[in-house]
């Protein structure tokens, strides 16, 4: 049998850093905390249900693949009590939709949607009234993560053609923002949020560079919006780790662009150009370690849910 405080679970090659960074944070707070890989946890729901392997504490790194990836999630609600993120949460955040109505419900500003029904369910769909988005509008699935920033697009055609790349997911028309710029920068930001803290970052919507909202920065223009836009959005999805992206457009409006990325990519700057710089790596790792050896004082819940 083997007994860990927290387990990690992870297949993409490149989270190997992340992973490593989340293990010595853990691990620096007296926390035992193991990560598994997917080619090494063998028939992981029957370990879990049989008691083999248990954990007080799951963070899941693997489940959004999807198919045999997420085949343990069922175990895990059976047998570990405490989720970083809860699942079903995650879910509903994946939903473009969802988020968009709940932002602009809670008095957030967000570019005009439209949302199309599947090319599978109905693949002669008409074209809506298009004017509310602009000359230019963003297309992506209404429930698609990972695809960044996209080039927009100007036509009918075009959404018809790009919605089949996604046949069995809704498509999402979104109104094109373009960036006011301070000083020499795009004003579009991706805020990371972890436990309660918020750590904002420019990132150049055209070549997708990360760096760090200094205070001065902050000072200097107003960003401390960010942290209460991103704290509002944390509200909203429920979730304790993700990552938004919130844009000052050319009239000098607020925008969530991109409402809840979850998984987020942690990539380090030192190891990829576009990456999260390396000590908001870190200090995302700490903020999730100091969750954990919080949560882990606690009496363990009933069930796995995120708390």
């Amino acid at each position: 049998m083997t007994a860990t405080d927290a387990l990690i679970l992870w297949a993409w090659e490149h989270d190997a850093d992340w992973i490593a960074c989340l293990h010595s944070a853990l691990s620096r707070r007296g926390l035992s905390p193991l990560a598994l890989h997917y080619d090494d946890w063998g028939d992981l729901p029957a370990r879990l249900d049989s008691g083999e392997l248990r954990a007080r504490l799951v963070i899941d790194r693997v489940w959004d693949w999807g198919g045999a990836y997420a085949a343990h999630v069922d175990a895990v609600r059976r047998s570990i009590p405490i989720v970083l993120n809860d699942y079903d949460l995650v879910l509903r955040a994946w939903s473009k939709p969802a988020m968009h109505y709940a932002c602009i419900a809670h008095g957030l500003r967000a570019p005009h949607l439209v949302v199309l029904p599947s090319f599978a369910t109905a693949p002669d769909v008409p074209q809506p009234d298009l004017a509310p988005l602009g000359v230019r509008f963003s297309v992506k699935g209404a429930h698609s993560g990972g695809s960044g920033v996209l080039q927009p697009i100007s036509s009918w055609e075009e959404v018809l053609r790009l919605r089949q790349e996604w046949p069995n997911d809704e498509t999402a028309l979104t109104a094109w923002v373009e960036p006011a710029v301070l000083g020499e920068r795009r004003a579009w930001f991706r805020v990371f949020y972890a436990c309660g803290a918020s750590f904002p970052c420019w990132s150049d919507d055209l070549t997708h560079e990360q760096t760090p909202v200094t205070p001065d920065e902050e000072t200097r223009w107003g960003l401390d919006v960010l942290r209460g836009m991103t704290q509002q959005i944390a509200g909203l999805c429920g979730l304790n780790v993700f990552s938004t992206e919130i844009a000052l457009d050319h009239r000098h409006v607020w925008q969530v662009v991109d409402y809840v990325n979850e998984p987020c990519d942690y990539r380090p700057k030192s190891v990829v150009p576009n990456g999260v710089p390396d000590e908001i790596v870190a200090a995302i790792a700490e903020r999730i370690a100091g969750w954990a050896e919080r949560m882990l004082r606690r009496p363990a819940p009933a069930s796995g849910r995120n708390l």
